[in-house]
């Protein structure tokens, strides 16, 4: 990515990540209020996005600085950054549209809920994480 992008993506990712953990955590606060299926319908798309801008980052950062050849801990860093944002686009995308196929009236199944809320838990720390490592990589030059 290049050096002029990194700090305004990685603040974003970051920004994002704090937003999505305010809304899964508060979320029940004010449900009466606003439906907390409107804020997600809103919030997934830019999931989406963030998830995609993950994967490329992950994967520069895995075919570049994870080879076997580097440090230890860069290269276990690397791999599992990669295989777990793989993991939460896999679970993220084949949950979301499979809600966007739904029929009226339809609704989830409990083992389908329960991957939400692993979604709901790994995408501010994959994100957050792809974001603070963008904006600390802005900072070196």
């Amino acid at each position: 990515m290049p050096d002029v992008l990194r700090r305004p993506v990685g603040g974003a990712l970051f920004a994002y990540a704090i937003i999505y953990t305010v809304q899964v955590v508060f979320d029940t606060f004010y449900s009466g209020v606003l439906a907390p299926s409107d804020v997600y319908r809103v919030l997934n798309y830019l999931t989406a996005v963030g998830i995609l801008v993950s994967v490329v980052v992950v994967w520069s950062h895995k075919t570049s600085g994870g080879s076997a050849d580097a440090s230890a801990g860069r290269y276990l860093a690397a791999q599992a950054g990669f295989y777990c944002t793989l993991a939460l686009a896999i679970l993220f995308f084949s949950l979301w549209f499979r809600l966007l196929n739904m029929a009226d009236g339809e609704s989830f199944s409990e083992a389908d809920n329960v991957a939400w809320y692993l979604v709901a838990v790994l995408n501010p720390l994959v994100l957050g994480t792809v974001g603070a490592g963008l904006w600390k990589s802005a900072a070196k030059g």
